[in-house]
């Protein structure tokens, strides 16, 4: 083993790139909220674009090194505390890589901005893979349990065949989030199940988060409930990541990483990919416009 579990916040969980082609099982992909995040850290340590990392909701994980280590956090802005056992303390940011040698402490405090982080090491973490990913579906409760305190994580060999190592130990901010994001989408499939007065606000209402959101889906809300003009039954259709639903109640849902794979309700519109990544960081309170773009 090369780590141990010390506290793990509100949730730890491994992940990957997610699981593949078991949609018509009914198993959805899973995988990394925020791709592009999970991809930096990999790519930062010099991992396979594949290798499993911990995806940590909003903070408080703390891991202790049994061997020396690299790793990086990426993803949301948060400050990590390097508590050293023969040496001084250390602070860092998010995107720094990080040397760790035997008997140091990492922790990663609740961040500034956004909700979920992505720990990296060197090599990947070492997990038994269910349908070929190594990812913790919490919808069909498929993959590796959460982490809990006192686990024992070993390091896989995840790595590039030609390994490099950047000069620049601290990676420039991917995004800065602002007081009110703009998500930009495409038009749905059933989005003339709306008026065209719901259309159009649905691109000028800003709506605010739900503190009922999770990785399953992100609850919107808004003072002004969107309408159909079709109000009968849909049969279910196949569901995509950032798909975004309107139920009878007229709030939207965006369907995140451990979606269903079909649903019942209109989907009057669908997040593109790097607004899919960014909706992974949105927190309860967190203001979002969305912003209509012509597929390519």
């Amino acid at each position: 083993m090369s780590f141990k579990v010390l506290s793990t916040g509100l949730q730890a969980l491994f992940q990957d790139r997610g699981r593949f082609g078991f949609a018509s099982s009914g198993v959805s992909s899973s995988g990394v909220f925020d791709r592009a995040a999970a991809a930096r850290a990999n790519y930062a340590v010099g991992n396979l674009a594949d290798a499993t990392v911990i995806e940590v909701l909003l903070g408080g994980f703390e891991l202790e090194a049994l061997h020396p280590a690299t790793v990086i956090f990426c993803g949301a802005q948060s400050l990590i505390k390097v508590k050293s056992l023969n040496g001084p303390d250390k602070d860092a940011l998010s995107n720094t890589i990080i040397d760790l040698e035997a008997g140091d402490r990492i922790f990663l405090n609740i961040p500034d901005r956004g909700m979920r982080s992505y720990l990296a090491v060197r090599g990947g973490f070492k997990v038994e893979k269910v349908l070929g990913s190594a990812s913790s579906d919490l919808l069909s409760h498929i993959g590796p349990a959460p982490l809990q305190a006192g686990d024992e994580l070993h390091i896989a060999q995840d790595v590039q065949p030609k390994p490099w190592w950047p000069t620049l130990r601290h990676l420039p901010l991917r995004w800065p989030l602002q007081k009110t994001n703009t998500l930009e989408v495409v038009p749905g499939p059933r989005a003339d199940w709306f008026s065209a007065a719901s259309q159009n606000s649905f691109y000028s209402t800003v709506f605010e988060v739900s503190q009922d959101s999770n990785r399953i889906g992100i609850r919107l809300n808004s003072a002004n409930p969107l309408e159909r003009v079709q109000t009968g039954e849909l049969k279910s259709e196949g569901m995509v990541r950032g798909s975004i639903q309107v139920p009878p109640g007229g709030h939207p849902v965006i369907f995140g990483a451990d979606h269903p794979v079909t649903g019942g309700y209109p989907v009057i519109a669908v997040l593109t990919a790097q607004s899919s990544n960014l909706a992974a960081q949105l927190a309860p309170g967190d203001k979002i416009r969305f912003s209509k773009v012509t597929p390519e």
